[in-house]
């Protein structure tokens, strides 16, 4: 879905809400009116068909209107409205205007996780002495909270936490733990945070809505062979969460790492190193570049008969840049890519010596 400037364009297009930001009604801060609903009502379908741009796009424009006035100008439920005007803009051959909306659904998708006063409390984390730290305030004011109970928890990491969605067991709300009252990160970060001051904006949640949004968008369906859905955004009695898939196998239970799958079936080792394998390719070939491999866990074996079975990344937050210390993708994108391959190289011995074990 992303604007390639060159792809050719066919003269009528389908309009369907991107993958990557797929609204589970319920699960948001307010209730949105329907997107799908609301393209009917407008009649935007039948506009595009009939190469009625101008028409649509005005409709289209109305429906973004009353949506702001119901929940607000950066709410992130409107990311779906933009979505909208992006692909009339592309299906009429504006392809720097649908260029210009996504990133305007970016940055509203990111900010959704910072809080109301980020630089006060940014200024506060890093001088406790001096300052005062603000209570963290999301920038919505929600007519939902989720209640995220200890009980709820699956995952506990360094930055974030993982909690069982509790209205749907097939899901999971990803919070910062920077959110949670009582946890401040050590002196070393903080010095870390002092001497790079962009990482004011750096949240692990945020990164990983980046790239459900950016590279979701232009990779396509693709990206989830490799990826879980995400389901977008929820306020929660823990700040903001994002919302994504459990990974399952065909037969419904739940995906196991690559570790656990090798020491439960080391006959297989080799299939795991394969899939090991596709995955690395796979990034090469789309430009992507992930730097937490140190941690198996984040590397579930999704089992299929048919589809074919393949490694699903769990935590997309490091991609690009780890904890975004430098821009290196982007100053040195063939180092980086380097990297990775060592580090991906490091877990492929790993797995070779578990299975060897088992």
């Amino acid at each position: 879905m992303a604007d390639d400037g060159n792809a050719p364009l066919k003269a009528k297009r389908t309009i369907t809400t991107s993958p990557c930001c797929t609204i589970h009604k319920g699960f948001l801060f307010k209730e949105a009116p329907p997107l799908n609903d609301t393209i009917e009502a407008l009649n935007i379908k039948k506009l595009i068909q009939d190469n009625n741009y101008d028409e649509a796009l005005r409709n289209a424009e109305k429906a973004l209107d009353t949506a702001q006035r119901e929940l607000g100008e950066n709410h992130p439920d409107l990311v779906q409205y933009l979505d909208l005007l992006a692909e009339i803009y592309k299906a009429n051959g504006n392809l720097r205007g649908a260029k210009k909306v996504y990133k305007k659904a970016l940055r509203l998708w990111m900010n959704a996780f910072l809080p109301k006063d980020n630089y006060k409390y940014f200024l506060a984390d890093l001088f406790p002495m001096f300052f005062k730290s603000p209570a963290l305030q999301p920038r919505f004011k929600p007519d939902k909270i989720i209640t995220l109970r200890p009980e709820l928890l699956i995952h506990s990491g360094s930055k974030r936490e993982a909690y069982v969605h509790p209205g749907d067991p097939n899901l999971c709300i990803k919070v910062d733990r920077l959110w949670k009252e009582g946890y401040h990160i050590s002196p070393r970060k903080r010095l870390k945070r002092l001497l790079m001051p962009w990482l004011i904006d750096f949240w692990s949640n945020r990164e990983e809505a980046r790239v459900y949004r950016s590279v979701a968008l232009k990779i396509g369906e693709e990206f989830f062979e490799h990826a879980p859905r995400c389901y977008g955004i929820v306020m929660t009695n823990l700040g903001p969460g994002l919302v994504v898939e459990r990974v399952r196998d065909e037969d419904g239970s739940f995906s196991r790492p690559i570790d656990v799958y090798v020491k439960n079936n080391p006959d297989k080792l080799k299939h795991a190193l394969d899939l090991l394998e596709d995955l690395h390719d796979f990034l090469i070939e789309h430009d992507l570049v992930i730097y937490d491999w140190a941690n198996p866990a984040n590397f579930l074996v999704r089992k299929h008969s048919t589809r074919g079975d393949k490694l699903v990344v769990v935590d997309w937050k490091t991609e690009g840049t780890a904890d975004k210390d430098l821009p290196w993708r982007d100053i040195f994108p063939a180092l980086a890519r380097k990297k990775m391959t060592f580090e991906y190289n490091c877990l492929r011995e790993d797995i070779t010596r578990l299975g060897s074990i088992a």
